[in-house]
């Protein structure tokens, strides 16, 4: 029977009400489907606007009959039910649930993608994970959520590759205005395979392929960085991909047109990898 990772989190009005609610109505939904939810977990907000409060998260782990597509449209639903309306990225939100797994399914869409993008660097997503699905595997990194949580606390650098020396020039200066570069190792690579043939292959935290579009007005940046999705194991090959060497842990394939923004997710991506995250109930 195929299983779909579920996560739900809210930090708006009563929070573990609105939890409770969403659950009730996935249970709902997917009625004919054996459903396991974890504890709930507390964590400050990451990434987004000031002033927000604390979230709660929790995580389901499905096992239904559903296809990936009849699950995520069961979720958008309940999410419009319980009145999410979203201006501003990560912004305060009455409810947000995404898919984050469905079997070894990959999934490279602009609306969509499947194992979310930034699943395997979310404490928030796998300490909770862990009580469901910890040896539930994800096809990208090809670990288990249980060591997907664990590496949470390697204390390697995060690295990043850009295909241009100008890219990475402007990309730092970005963050020098943050005032932090430490932690970071940054890589020209020009090609997607220059990234497999970095010798040595640095023992990394986080993998971010950094890719900007020639033209964002007319390239969609999902077709152009498809093949740097697939040899990240994002997306699916036409070839072969057990001839090919893989990296080694999580990885995130991140949209660099607009540098601030860019700049502003790998502090999002550090900062979510070591949140706190505080086990109020089962």
């Amino acid at each position: 029977m195929p299983r779909t990772l579920i996560s739900l989190g809210a930090n708006l009005g009563n929070v573990a009400e609105t939890v409770a609610y969403a659950q009730q109505l996935l249970r709902e939904e997917f009625s004919d489907g054996d459903l396991q939810f974890s504890s709930l977990y507390r964590t400050p907000p990451v990434g987004g606007p000031a002033g927000q409060g604390d979230f709660i998260n929790c995580v389901l782990a499905l096992q239904s009959t559903y296809d990936v597509w009849n699950v995520w449209d069961g979720i958008k639903k309940i999410e419009t039910q319980l009145g999410r309306h979203r201006l501003q990225r990560w912004e305060a939100r009455r409810i947000d649930i995404d898919v984050l797994l469905h079997d070894d399914l990959r999934i490279w869409t602009p609306h969509f993608k499947v194992p979310h993008p930034r699943m395997c660097m979310r404490s928030f997503i796998l300490v909770p994970a862990q009580e469901v699905a910890a040896e539930w595997v994800d096809p990208v990194s090809g670990w288990t959520i249980e060591a997907l949580a664990e590496h949470l606390s390697f204390s390697g650098p995060i690295v990043i590759a850009t295909p241009t020396p100008a890219l990475e020039r402007e990309l730092k200066e970005e963050l020098r205005r943050a005032d932090d570069l430490h932690e970071m190792e940054w890589y020209s690579c020009p090609k997607p395979s220059d990234l497999l043939q970095l010798d040595p292959l640095p023992e990394a935290k986080l993998w971010i392929a950094a890719i900007s579009t020639p033209d964002p007005d007319t390239i969609l940046w999902e077709d152009f960085s498809r093949p740097w999705a697939q040899t990240l194991r994002l997306a699916p090959s036409e070839f072969a991909e057990v001839d090919f060497p893989v990296l080694v842990g999580p990885r995130y394939l991140l949209p660099a047109n607009n540098r601030s923004w860019a700049a502003h997710e790998i502090l999002a991506a550090r900062e979510a990898m070591r949140c706190p995250v505080e086990r109020i109930r089962g």
